[in-house]
């Protein structure tokens, strides 16, 4: 069995591993490089490999950085299968249509050719085969693979092949645990190899029982200064999790005021997606879900960019949760022109800002950032909400790998280099496991 790293190595963004065994290639994920200096060179360079050759990819979950060159890989001669769960299936075409639609916008008004069409969008979700949690599945003669929870978002699943007298494991993203929505990420019994995401492998998230109310004490500011409320969210997840926390404010406090909008088509079409598949979810949210049970009876859904722009016209005290998670683009970006000037308004970020992002400039301290063009300065007040996080901290990577029996080697991924090197200290001072954080394109054999 032999591993080749392609993506998110010492970064977090363009997840994509390459496993030979039994004379096949799996590629596990395929993702957008997001963020980071020459993503989109990087994005548009040929593969390291002829996709032609590509036997089977296998998807963790349907975030843009797991999934985005699907197209790509299918437009340049894969014709393989797709493996993922059901939910994954369907947000993932949500997620390349809607990044289609912006690749569009941009190529149109960059003068050049998109990077897929929606024809390769199209072809990609034909090649999918859901799979359920727990199911072993014998892709082909010797190869088994078994998907299971991963707590991240709707649908995410840790990866594990059986080949060759071997157990390879890979995390994908690994849920934070509690979730408000999902069952905490199923323990793995015993593997040979891990492949383990770092996203927060140095550090420790705050107290997830609290940001209830430290939503709620913002909310609160905002009616009391009859002010503007920005929320920068991803539409997978976070905006699903803000939701139900808001729902929970309103249903405590009333909420005659403010107004809340939903300005993410992309978040609305997940939300469908999400009351879909209840059994997804953890108990307590499948006893709720056969009603509102994200609230979205108190929030104005704004789908096209009319009723956006629209959003101006109301009154302060006002609530906007809007993509994109990291202010990379989307229609935040609009609102953030109109209220960041103001002292009296609010960014709340509750997401992970990568480097080279806006979020990160502005969380980092920046107090002017350009806006399509245009210089905006930052006077808002700028707050963070780090319990929303849907991504394992360092003591529960630690915990996650700790219950794997038999773990010879585990290769740290998915991570800003401070953050790979410093999970993997600890994996090799606690764990006495070998721990390593590979370069992009490295080969090992397993």
């Amino acid at each position: 069995m032999r591993l080749t790293l392609l993506g998110a190595c010492r970064e977090v963004s363009g997840s994509s591993f390459l496993i030979e065994t039994e004379g096949k290639k799996i590629l596990l994920d395929c993702g957008f490089f997001q963020g980071i200096e020459y993503a989109e060179e990087r994005n548009y360079a040929p593969f390291s490999f002829n996709p032609k050759s590509i036997d089977f990819v296998i998807i963790g979950h349907a975030h843009l950085d797991h999934t985005g060159r699907l197209p790509k890989l299918v437009r340049d001669g894969f014709a393989g299968r797709i493996y993922a769960t059901a939910p994954t299936k369907e947000l993932s075409q949500l997620v390349l249509e809607d990044n289609f639609k912006l690749m569009s916008e941009e190529a149109e008004r960059d003068n050049h050719v998109p990077l897929y069409s929606q024809d390769h969008v199209e072809k990609v979700m034909s090649l999918f085969e859901s799979v359920e949690y727990d199911k072993v599945l014998e892709i082909s003669s010797g190869i088994k693979l078994t998907l299971k929870n991963a707590g991240h978002i709707l649908g995410s699943a840790i990866t594990l092949i059986d080949s060759e007298d071997r157990r390879l494991v890979y995390t994908s993203d690994l849920g934070n645990e509690p979730s408000i929505l999902l069952n905490t990420p199923a323990t793995v019994n015993f593997a040979d190899v891990v492949i383990c995401e770092s996203t927060y492998g140095g550090r420790v998230h705050e107290d997830i029982s609290k940001r209830v109310q430290k939503l709620s004490q913002i909310i609160s500011t905002t009616i009391n200064n009859n002010s503007v409320l920005m929320i920068p969210s991803f539409a997978i997840e976070r905006t699903q999790e803000l939701l139900h926390d808001i729902d929970q404010f309103c249903t405590i406090n009333g909420c005659t005021r403010p107004e809340f909008f939903l300005d993410s088509p992309l978040a609305s079409k997940a939300t469908v997606v999400f009351n879909k598949y209840p059994n997804f979810l953890n108990k307590k949210m499948q006893d709720t879900a056969r009603g509102d049970f994200l609230g979205l009876m108190r929030i104005k859904i704004t789908a096209s960019v009319e009723e956006s722009k629209g959003i101006n016209e109301f009154p302060a005290p006002k609530i906007i949760i809007a993509g994109a998670g990291m202010m990379n683009g989307g229609r935040i970006l609009h609102h953030m022109m109109r209220y960041l000037p103001d002292s009296n308004n609010t960014l709340l970020v509750i997401g992970y800002q990568a480097k080279g992002t806006l979020g990160r400039r502005i969380i980092d301290g920046a107090k002017e950032i350009r806006i399509f063009g245009k210089n905006v300065p930052v006077c808002a007040d700028v707050v963070k909400i780090g319990s929303y996080s849907a991504h394992a901290d360092m003591p529960q990577l630690i915990n996650w790998l700790a219950q794997i029996k038999e773990l010879k080697k585990a290769f740290i991924v998915h991570g800003e280099t401070e953050q790979s090197l410093a999970l993997a200290k600890n994996i090799d001072e606690k764990l006495k496991i070998d721990a390593v954080v590979p370069q992009i394109g490295e080969s090992y054999e397993l």
